[in-house]
């Protein structure tokens, strides 16, 4: 007897592989620096000026030496192209907006880090992906608590902080903060070099 395979088994096979090498590209073409904080610690504050967009009030976030944090909107973000930050810090309560089909080309292409606070339960890449929904993204309480990404020549580079066991609010206010600041301050160092 001939083997032979039919056309639909000849789809759901392209379509299997098609969708693996989709993911493997996603994973390759991204840079993920982790990091997990084992204890409760005092993080340092940024040594330089950094100017920091917002989506909510500014008096939701904790004043942090050397850091200006502007309130902004998506669709500001997106019609002023001349608009420059350091970086961009967004929370829980944006992440429908941030999600929306018009703003994706906007962080598939962010010249600058964009973090997202409370992104425990999500993957960020869901902003940046076209396939990807909110509830397509959705992880569990596994993720880290805040998470970032930056358009590369090479895909995107990633950040994820983790809280510590048994957090405090410190740390995922200030603490937090100050660990994104960090980061925003290497990436502003290494971009200057």
């Amino acid at each position: 007897m001939k083997s032979y395979i039919t056309l639909k088994e000849r789809l759901i096979s392209s379509t299997k592989f098609g969708l693996l090498l989709f993911i493997f590209t996603i994973i390759v073409s991204c840079t993920n620096q982790k990091e997990v904080v084992n204890q409760h610690e005092i993080i340092s504050e940024p040594s330089i000026q950094l100017k920091i967009a917002v989506l909510e009030e500014i008096n939701q976030y904790t004043a942090i030496e050397n850091v200006l944090y502007v309130k902004t909107s998506l669709q500001e973000l997106v019609e002023d192209e001349k608009l420059q930050f350091d970086g961009l810090i967004i929370s829980k309560e944006n992440f429908d907006e941030a999600a929306k089909m018009e703003y994706k080309n906007y962080f598939k292409n962010i010249q600058f880090p964009v973090f997202f606070l409370g992104a425990e339960n999500i993957l960020t890449s869901v902003f940046h992906e076209e396939e990807l929904t909110l509830e397509d993204a959705k992880i569990g309480d596994w993720g880290p608590y805040a998470s970032g990404f930056v358009s590369t020549e090479d895909g995107y580079t990633e950040w994820s902080l983790y809280l510590p066991n048994n957090p405090t609010p410190e740390d995922k206010n200030m603490n937090s903060l100050a660990r994104i600041c960090n980061v925003l301050q290497k990436y502003k160092e290494g971009r200057d070099t």
